[in-house]
């Protein structure tokens, strides 16, 4: 199975697909086209907070399209928090208001401003409750997309969301979205046997995929005791370790304590969520240049940290091998520029 991950813009919007592996000629069925999903699309037009005398950001360099009905259609959109440069009105409202696949899952509070565009019908939006450790005894609150089999006799895949908010914080700007991709499987063909045999031309039976894939969309940062219970019980669950990438912003930016002080925690708050998941790759997300004027941007002050700082703590060069990098691969993508990983059989040991 892989993941390809592509930048639509220079700021938090990304476009996932997840691919199964299958042993037969690819088919036109949508289950066997990936399960792909949309992350905070802003595509065009003005991101304000309030008004514009208090804050306007645009991007100085342009997405890779000019509208998301340019994109095939998602299966899901997330919207990880409710400022307009995560849900940006202009750009969600590109898309159908009715019909089709495409179903919408949003933070509390962006699932309540999005419902009060009153565009789309209401059925295609769901609101992303708080993760809840199962383990405290209370009901779950992962949401899960089942995937139909590949084939009458394989067996149904599940991509969960999980909406994880850093506690006790004022602007509401830390937290983290998990997902998990678990392939739906096909029969394997069972080797070619003589002719005498009673199994001659059977295949074998369907057995669970070897693990799920992961991703953990963070891109103002957040700590990691926030996304710890999620790991400790929803990750070794699905077998879904090491993360397969951690979307996190690289650089940290500081407003004033009144206008919301810490804004992004950047590659400080980040490295240890990297490291302690053993992610595969970390991808730059919100780092993107952006004009931005008005009262909340003139404290702001950005610590930046590009791609080289960021791989020479998570993945260092090796003294004996001094080309060979290991670790998490450090990633920065352009926008319209993608990246694939693919997962197989992995055995890994997690300390809690």
């Amino acid at each position: 199975m892989s993941l390809t991950v592509k930048h639509l813009n220079s700021d938090a919007s990304f476009l996932l697909e997840f691919q199964p592996i299958t042993h037969f000629p690819p088919s036109p069925r949508p289950s066997h086209r990936g399960f792909t999903i949309l992350l905070d699309p802003w595509i065009s037009g003005p991101s304000k907070i309030w008004h514009s005398k208090f804050s306007i950001s645009r991007h100085r360099a342009p997405a890779c399209v000019s509208s998301l009905t340019e994109l095939p259609e998602p299966d899901l959109v997330i919207i990880s928090q409710d400022k307009s440069d995560h849900c940006h009105q202009e750009t969600l409202t590109q898309l159908p208001a009715s019909g089709g696949k495409t179903i919408f899952l949003a933070e509390p509070a962006a699932a309540k401003t999005i419902r009060g565009w009153k565009y789309f019908d209401a059925n295609k939006v769901v609101t992303l409750p708080r993760w809840e450790d199962p383990r405290a005894c209370k009901p779950s609150t992962v949401h899960r997309v089942p995937i139909p089999a590949m084939s009458p006799s394989g067996i149904k895949g599940e991509v969960t969301i999980t909406y994880m908010p850093q506690k006790v914080e004022m602007t509401r700007l830390h937290s983290a979205i998990g997902i998990t991709y678990r392939p739906p499987t096909a029969p394997e063909p069972l080797p070619l046997t003589p002719p005498s045999s009673p199994y001659s031309g059977q295949t074998a039976s369907s057995s669970p995929p070897d693990g799920a894939m992961s991703v953990i969309f963070s891109p103002h940062g957040c700590s990691y005791k926030t996304i710890s219970p999620y790991v400790t019980s929803h990750l070794i669950a699905e077998a879904a370790l090491p993360l397969t990438a951690l979307l996190h912003c690289f650089d940290r930016v500081s407003n004033a304590w009144y206008l919301g002080g810490n804004i992004c925690s950047g590659f400080p708050g980040g490295l240890e969520i990297a490291q302690n998941l053993c992610a595969t790759a970390w991808i730059s997300a919100h780092d993107g240049d952006k004009e931005t004027k008005g009262f909340a941007s003139s404290k702001i002050v950005v610590e930046k940290y590009d791609r080289e700082q960021v791989e020479s703590v998570i993945s260092p060069r090796s003294d004996k091998f001094p080309n060979h990098r290991t670790g998490t691969e450090a990633v920065v993508l352009q926008p319209g520029e993608e990246k694939t990983w693919s997962r197989g059989i992995v055995n890994f040991a997690f300390e809690a």
